[in-house]
């Protein structure tokens, strides 16, 4: 009779639920993954910003516009320009500057009425990865309210013996363009003027929109401006003016090659004054 073979006792490595050990590394590691993924989305969707509400990093982008309403302009012309400015601030993404400026009559300078980024409203957040309420107070009371404020007054007019566009162009573009970083970032340039440049160095009035007239000036020398490749918009107010159309567009349409820019058209406003 043969004997029995003695049990073999199993070790406590063999006994080890090694398989329950790697599902339980696995889904540790999905939980883990999962909370990394929200982490990284939140903070790409909750970007810090600075005073003017661009990201720290500056602006993605920028909207640059200038009004000139040193003439009187007639009411539907108004109007036509609100629609006009509002179809640029709705359409400005998250992160990229608006700016708006009004031409100060009787100078070269321009005033700046609203300078901000789009923070945008909350609508991409959830309130797992932000708080989707407190973005949204924060666009209306930040960015929406005084830019509707702003809008409102670009278009009040005034009365002003000279219409110095270029020289106002080419303060908001050194201040937006003159630097390094600057540059790098696409620029649209919004024109609202008769297009009537009157100054001691040039007019318009006296040479009629006459490029080679400009070239042969003094301005051609002191407006001398560097658009870094913008791209400029003209949207012109009609005046009861003999000059055509569309010479003006033609003359500025060689400024603003001239220095280095990209001309995007020009646009007559409705109503004539």
């Amino acid at each position: 009779m043969s004997r029995r073979a003695p049990r073999r006792r199993r070790s406590r490595q063999d006994s080890f639920p090694w398989g329950w050990f790697a599902l339980g590394t696995l889904m540790l590691a999905a939980i883990l993954g999962g909370f990394g993924w929200l982490f990284m989305t939140a903070s790409a969707r909750n970007v810090a910003l600075a005073d003017n509400l661009c990201p720290l990093s500056g602006p993605t982008e920028q909207k640059l516009i200038l009004v000139d309403v040193s003439d009187a302009i007639a009411p539907i012309t108004r109007q036509d320009l609100l629609n006009r400015l509002h179809d640029v601030a709705v359409n400005t993404p998250k992160g990229a500057l608006l700016e708006l400026r009004v031409l100060e009559p009787g100078t070269t300078n321009s005033r700046a009425l609203f300078s901000y980024c789009n923070p945008g409203d909350g609508a991409e957040l959830d309130s797992l990865t932000g708080n989707p309420e407190r973005a949204r107070r924060r666009w209306e009371q930040g960015f929406n309210v005084p830019l509707e404020e702003a809008l409102n007054a670009s278009t009040i007019s005034g009365e002003a013996d000279t219409s110095p566009i270029m020289g106002a162009i080419q303060e908001l573009v050194v201040e937006h363009l003159g630097t390094e970083e600057g540059r790098t970032r696409p620029t649209t340039l919004y024109v609202a003027s008769d297009l009537l440049e009157n100054t001691a160095l040039f007019s318009i009035y006296q040479s009629g929109p006459d490029f080679d007239a400009y070239r042969a000036s003094s301005a051609a020398r002191t407006f001398a401006t560097d658009l870094a490749g913008a791209e400029v918009r003209f949207w012109v107010i009609g005046r009861a003016t003999a000059v055509p159309s569309a010479r003006i567009a033609d003359f500025w349409a060689a400024w603003v090659l001239e220095n280095r820019g990209s001309f995007a058209g020009a646009t007559a406003l409705q109503g004539i004054m």
